[in-house]
Order: structure tokens, then C-alpha cells, then sequence
């Protein structure tokens, strides 16, 4: 059995194998689905706010004339 330390690094070194393994392509879809599924638990309001703090006020415009 490993020890709880053991353990962590053991999920490291396989997080590690998986990404190494991993093309563009397949990172680029995984990385997005992550991205995604956090965004889901976001209301309206939450959404709004993040893009503006993180991209600002003329990129959140940019976003929402493309719908």
C-alpha cells in the first residue's frame, strides 16, 4: 500500500504520462471540455464579470456580437 504522500505522487506521474502522450488536438478538446465544465456552474452575471476582468470590456463585446 502507499502512504497518502506516495499516492499523490503516483496521480502525478500518471497525469504526467497521460499528458505527454497526448497530441494538440486531443489536449486542445480536453483542455476545452475542462474549461467548459467550470464555466457551466457560472450564472449570467458570473460569466460577464470573468470575461471582463480577464479579457476586458472590448473583448466581451467582440464574444457576444459573434452569437
Amino acid at each position: 500500500m502507499l502512504n497518502d504522500a506516495q499516492f499523490d505522487q503516483l496521480k502525478k506521474e500518471y497525469a504526467k504520462l497521460n499528458t505527454e502522450n497526448m497530441d494538440y488536438k486531443t489536449m486542445d478538446a480536453f483542455v476545452f471540455d475542462i474549461i467548459y465544465e467550470n464555466l457551466e456552474n457560472y450564472n449570467e452575471g458570473e460569466l460577464l464579470e470573468e470575461i471582463k476582468e480577464m479579457h476586458g470590456d472590448e473583448q466581451l463585446d467582440d464574444l457576444i456580437n459573434k452569437i
